[in-house]
């Protein structure tokens, strides 16, 4: 039982490790990269106020949404030789993945909510600085690796979890993360002396 909340946080932490490494760092220098298509990606999401039609598109007539399934279908088929050995871990991966697609989809269908329920997912894509804030489904391992910025405007998330928490415990829970891995926010350049 414990193999799927441990699986959850090793989807995080790969979702964190390659959207950074792999769609941002390695595209910037090899731009014949497959992965290069990101960066499309990224400029429809900044043009059209964070919405990217793509998702309403099959994944055989969109480059990046074929990246995209292949790659989480490929982080399933690496895992799958585990289910005899850890079957809850295998069903964390499982569950990893088509919680990222659902949720990474949904928000570039669905601006409004996206802003609401994944604020460092938005604050990636509309932030000056795209180069931080690079969860999806949760926010984790931005905290732990000291990259979730806040937008200068933007509202964020209520707790760091980035999962729904009784009132009572949203509060302590907020308040030590907070003291712990402080949230930054995007400040504004400063001004040039005339």
């Amino acid at each position: 039982m414990l193999g799927f909340p441990v699986a959850l946080l090793t989807v995080n932490g790969f979702e964190w490790y390659a959207h950074k490494t792999w769609l941002h760092e390695y595209p910037a220098r090899h731009r014949n990269s497959p992965f290069f298509t990101h960066i499309r990606h990224h400029k429809r999401a900044r043009l059209n106020g964070f919405a990217d039609a793509g998702y309403r598109e099959s994944m055989w007539r969109d480059q990046e949404m074929f990246n995209e399934k292949v790659a989480l279908l490929g982080l399933c088929a690496v895992f799958t030789p585990a289910a005899p050995v850890a079957p809850f871990f295998t069903l964390g991966i499982y569950y990893g993945a088509w919680q990222y697609w659902r949720k990474h989809s949904r928000a570039h269908l669905d601006p409004a909510w996206a802003r609401a329920h994944l604020p460092w997912h938005y604050d990636h894509h509309m932030n000056r600085d795209q180069n931080a804030n690079w969860c999806v489904t949760r926010p984790w391992f931005d905290y732990l690796m000291g990259t979730r910025v806040a937008g200068a405007d933007s509202e964020t998330e209520s707790n760091p979890l980035g999962l729904p928490l009784p009132a009572w415990l949203e509060r302590p829970v907020n308040r030590l993360s907070r003291r712990w891995r402080p949230l930054r926010r995007e400040t504004a350049p400063a001004a040039v002396a005339a």
